[in-house]
């Protein structure tokens, strides 16, 4: 509480003071991300934030994932599995726990993954390659499709911008933590070509305790109860652009261990591990047809795999058993999509859209030391066998045709009213149709006072593993019966700004239908262990504030509330209660204070509130972490960030869906230290 005074002592302090021109350049920011037409972000037809990286990383944030937690509305965790969430305003599915209800990209890339609906593995993709991330919060699938059900993130780098410095990185911490990295520019005939490339590594284990291991096991072969979190992690990407061409290029390789488990126990040895491999490549071009009329064309391929290896139980009860399990499974999605934008209708800026998918299996094996035979029984095998098709990791390959068409016209009333409608049908071949829509209102009283209204409904479609997964001991079984999720929002939302603040707050009311969750005591004529449960609401809203001083000083703060309705997944008698493992109330603060010139002390603080646990109903009291910061400037290229991490090391436990009461530890204080050198 003292902590918190202070900080709100030193907001009072400096109140009265103006505004630096840094500060001017947030009061006219524009983004493309609510429309894919350029526009102020508080004239976009929906809620948007824009974070700056050269900011974020002046508070000690490393990576993607953290940069996105210091948002309202914005949880942000790990799985047992060291999967790494973001929650947007509540929307998450507590008993599949796997699957986003956003979308991410990297410079307009599409690269999440359809396997698990999921695009986790970016998101260890280091601050220091970033620009600026623009995150739309609220349905956003009549721009991005399926799968942005609440949400759309969209990651621009420094290599795919001219006029961005050439840079090299390294970072060193806690935990064996190691980074290093570049940023370059290249002038080739009429070819502007960027390039990033990183490589990150870490040996972090985490004292776990003996509540993680199997009650079954008996051959536990490791001397300590440590959760393994060691990874590596690298990546190059490319953006190459002439006249109306660009041709944008990723590749990226993720190789981690087990966390706390596959099935939220360790492992009894230290061979196992996850690996993410992604490869992008997109083609686009923007022709003009005439002063108002604009044709975007894009092609691309979307190459995705993943595997791992876990030990689930050396031996099982004395018997010599093993249970390990292996799959592989590599997906390619090629796609062509293009639109025509127009302003040659007074008053209004249209666009016609039709987009193409093929989504290819080209490997499914699932490598077992448990077999389940015709007649329903296990057959434990001495070596891992390798299954295909229809008993592979996903039951079949599945290939899948998407159509889908799209339109919006932005309307203006008048110079002070804009009305937008968005529409988009998407035409999948196994699951049915789905017709987003969105309708949106911006007022702009003033220059200082704009109003929004939107409506929007989004789906998503159900992953891979949801519809598809085969019969595998320990798995749940998919159900290609799945309709597609369904969400429709209300907001209502607020900005006022003058030359050293700006105030966004918002309100939204969703309705969720078909939620795809686990089921329990199903009749004997449902298929598989996911289902459509009934209707969940989730309410909130959304607070932001930033504040600029006259001695470069910066100060964000942001506060949001959200409750989300949960159904437990009993078939027959369904309890209506929270959502467990959400926070009802977020709040973050970040102080940017130049102490003198190239010095500055930068402050993060984040507090959650307190969650329930799934399965045992435990209570996860609240949270309140300090990160301190200290940024140095040795000359005009050179920058030195050290950071405290949890600096009063607080108890940080994210539920454990097993019911284990220790529950998911987190590591308590940490440093990081970043030189970067700019060209």
């Amino acid at each position: 509480m003292k902590l918190l005074n202070a900080l709100l002592g030193v907001t009072i302090l400096f109140f009265t003071l103006n505004a630096d021109d840094d500060f001017q350049s947030l009061l006219n920011e524009v983004t493309d991300i609510a429309t894919k037409t350029k526009l102020n972000i508080d004239y976009q037809p929906s809620v948007v934030s824009i974070l700056h990286a050269d900011k974020l990383k002046k508070i000690g944030v490393r990576n993607l994932h953290e940069a996105i937690g210091t948002l309202p509305g914005v949880e942000t965790s790990i799985l047992h599995t060291g999967w790494k969430q973001v929650i947007m305003r509540g929307n998450y599915n507590p008993d599949t726990f796997i699957f986003d209800k956003y979308k991410l990209y990297i410079d307009g890339v599409d690269i999440g993954s359809d396997l698990y609906s999921t695009s986790y593995y970016y998101l260890d993709f280091p601050i220091e390659l970033i620009d600026r991330i623009e995150v739309l919060r609220g349905s956003a699938s009549t721009i991005y499709g399926p799968g942005a059900f609440s949400g759309a993130i969209n990651v621009i780098t420094k290599s795919s911008q001219s006029g961005v410095s050439d840079s090299v990185f390294i970072s060193a911490g806690s935990y064996d933590y190691t980074k290093a990295g570049f940023v370059q520019h290249i002038k080739a005939g009429d070819w502007n070509i960027g390039i990033d490339a990183y490589h990150q590594h870490s040996n972090k284990e985490l004292d776990a305790g003996k509540a993680f291991v199997h009650p079954y096991e008996s051959a536990y072969l490791r001397s300590e109860h440590n959760s393994l979190e060691g990874f590596e992690d690298y990546s190059i990407g490319v953006t190459a652009k002439n006249d109306d061409f660009t041709v944008i290029g990723r590749y990226k390789s993720e190789l981690t261990d087990n966390f706390y488990g596959l099935s939220e126990d360790i492992e009894p040895v230290r061979s196992g591990y996850q690996k993410n491999e992604s490869a992008v490549l997109e083609i686009q071009n923007s022709f003009k047809i005439s002063e108002d009329i604009i044709l975007d064309s894009k092609v691309g391929l979307n190459h995705y795999t993943f595997k791992f290896d876990a030990t689930i139980i050396q031996d099982v009860l004395g018997s010599g058993i093993v249970i390990r399990f292996q799959p592989t499974y590599t997906q390619l999605n090629s796609y062509i999509d293009t639109n025509i934008k127009g302003k040659n209708i007074k008053d209004h800026k249209w666009m016609l859209g039709l987009e193409l998918k093929n989504i290819d299996t080209l490997k499914n094996t699932f490598g077992t030391t448990v077999r389940k035979k015709p007649d329903g029984t296990d057959e434990y095998l001495p070596s891992l066998q390798y299954l295909e098709g229809k008993q592979g990791f996903l039951d079949g390959e599945n290939d899948q045709f998407v159509k889908s068409i799209y339109f919006q016209d932005i309307y203006s009333v008048n110079d002070s009213f804009d009305l937008s409608l968005n529409l988009r049908l998407d035409d999948y071949s196994y699951f049915n149709e789905m017709l987003s829509y969105r309708l949106g209102s911006v007022y702009r009283y003033d220059d200082n006072n704009i109003f929004k209204a939107v409506y929007g409904r989004s789906y998503r479609a159900p992953s891979y593993i949801e519809a598809f997964q085969a019969i595998q001991y320990g798995l749940k079984e998919g159900n290609k019966n799945l309709n597609s999720e369904l969400i429709d929002t209300f907001e209502l939302a607020y900005t006022h700004k003058n030359q050293n603040h700006i105030l966004r707050a918002n309100i939204f009311y969703s309705i969720m239908q078909d939620v795809i969750d686990r089921v329990e005591n199903e009749p004997a004529t449902l298929i598989g262990d996911y289902y459509n449960h009934n209707q969940r609401n989730s309410k909130g809203f959304e607070l932001e504030f930033t504040y600029g001083f006259n001695n470069d000083a910066q100060l964000m703060a942001n506060l949001s509330y959200v409750r989300t309705e949960y159904f437990t997944p009993d078939y027959l008698n369904p309890q209506l209660f929270q959502s467990p493992s959400i926070s009802e109330v977020l709040s973050k603060v970040y102080l940017l204070y130049p102490i003198m010139k190239g010095l500055s002390i930068n402050t993060a603080l984040y507090y959650s509130g307190p969650k329930k646990g799934f399965e045992d109903g435990a209570s996860y009291g609240s949270t309140m972490i300090l990160d301190e910061s200290v940024s140095y400037t040795i000359d005009k290229s050179s920058t030195l960030i050290f950071t405290a991490k949890n600096l009063f090391d607080a108890s940080v436990v994210y539920p454990s869906y097993q019911g284990k009461h220790d529950g998911i530890k987190r590591e308590g204080r940490n440093w990081l230290v970043t030189y970067e050198k700019k060209f």
